[in-house]
């Protein structure tokens, strides 16, 4: 009996190690696993490291050639009459101010086509997305900031000042437009640009130093001491002087 008792409970624990070694070989592996996983995210950051470096491509240029100068400021004379024309339509109406901005387009429409391709063309040169839409946000840009100017000014007088202006800009011809555009001394006004020209070089020296610090300062003059003026003695007066008399002369005795 005890015989049999004691092989049952040896079949028992031969049963109970089968079903333990069976249920940890079912398990999945962890420690090859965890490697993996733990190999991946370096691999995944690595290549989205470069992909994003080569998505963004280098920076916008800083600078502008001669030609996109030009472009940008004819963008901004083109965009400013139409900011004017919008604005001032009811302010002064028998001016016709987008009349002007109309005809202005209509009659420079190469040169502003022109333009545009230029400043396109700077933005592609920039490799950083659709250069298209870049000009657009641009122009978008430029429209805001001439209205938030308007608003500044005032709308009555910002329109007295800038419907002429349009009225002269309808008249130009091309080649006052390349003046106005390209050249600032010919034209007699300074430009605005969101870059400067890339061959004009911008040279500043330092400023002087002044050795205000380690200067000494200059000695003090010396208080003057008013010394309290003794009162002058009054003068004796003048002993009148005696007459002396004048010595008989003498007498001569004649011997006779």
């Amino acid at each position: 009996m005890s015989r049999q008792r004691a092989a049952l409970r040896l079949s028992l624990k031969a049963l109970t190690g089968a079903a333990v070694l069976g249920a940890l070989l079912a398990l999945p592996a962890p420690t090859s696993a965890a490697a993996k996983e733990a190999a991946k995210p370096p691999a995944k950051a690595a290549a989205a490291k470069a992909h994003s470096a080569k998505s963004s491509g280098p920076a916008t240029p800083a600078c502008y050639n001669r030609t996109e100068y030009a472009a940008e400021q004819m963008m901004r004379l083109h965009t400013e009459m139409m900011i004017v024309g919008l604005t001032c339509r009811t302010v002064v109406p028998e001016k016709k101010p987008f009349d002007l901005y109309q005809d202005f387009s209509v009659k420079n429409r190469a040169m502003l086509s022109n333009s545009e391709a230029s400043l396109i063309s700077f933005y592609k040169r920039s490799g950083g997305g659709n250069a298209t839409r870049q000009f657009d946000m641009f122009r978008t840009e430029l429209a805001n900031e001439i209205s938030r100017r308007a608003a500044t000014i005032g709308i009555p007088q910002y329109c007295a000042n800038f419907v002429d202006r349009s009225v002269a800009a309808k008249d130009l011809t091309p080649d006052d437009l390349r003046t106005l555009t390209t050249d600032e001394k010919g034209a007699g006004l300074m430009h605005l640009a969101s870059r400067p020209l890339c061959d004009v070089k911008t040279v500043s020296n330092p400023d002087p130093v002044f050795a205000v610090a380690s200067a000494t300062p200059a000695p003090a003059a010396p208080k003057a001491t008013t010394a309290k003026a003794k009162p002058a003695k009054a003068a004796a007066p003048a002993k009148p002087k005696q007459k002396v008399a004048a010595a008989p002369a003498k007498q001569s005795v004649a011997v006779r």
